[in-house]
């Protein structure tokens, strides 16, 4: 008897914060089957704020530690360089935080009120 191989941490990771795998693409098909995939994914929008959610708390921790990395590169003037890496990147993953909830906000906003 054949088993699926359980999945990986990454790959657990991406389903539980990115909400792309959760649609299907409305632009391929015949009309019917185009119509299909806008009903369903009108269907899956409900989890949308959900995942908007996780990103907003996701962002914060983010902004906090890029805060607190830039407070202890003050602090501690010996790994200065390690902390200011530590702000960049944390700012960096904030931005791009940022710009995915703005995209989910958006897919949100054309499914729920664009009939």
């Amino acid at each position: 008897m054949a088993t699926t191989p359980e999945p990986g941490l990454l790959h657990l990771l991406y389903l539980y914060f990115i909400p792309y795998w959760l649609f299907r693409d409305v632009s391929r098909g015949d009309q019917l089957l185009r119509e299909q995939n806008y009903r369903y994914n009108r269907e899956q929008r409900k989890y949308l704020p959900g995942y908007l959610l996780k990103w907003a708390i996701l962002c914060a921790l983010l902004l906090a530690s890029h805060h607190l990395a830039k407070e202890l590169a003050a602090a501690v003037p010996d790994w200065e360089q390690l902390f200011h890496t530590w702000a960049v990147l944390s700012g960096i993953s904030f931005s791009v935080g940022v710009a995915l909830m703005s995209n989910i906000m958006v897919a949100w906003s054309f499914l729920t009120f664009m009939h």
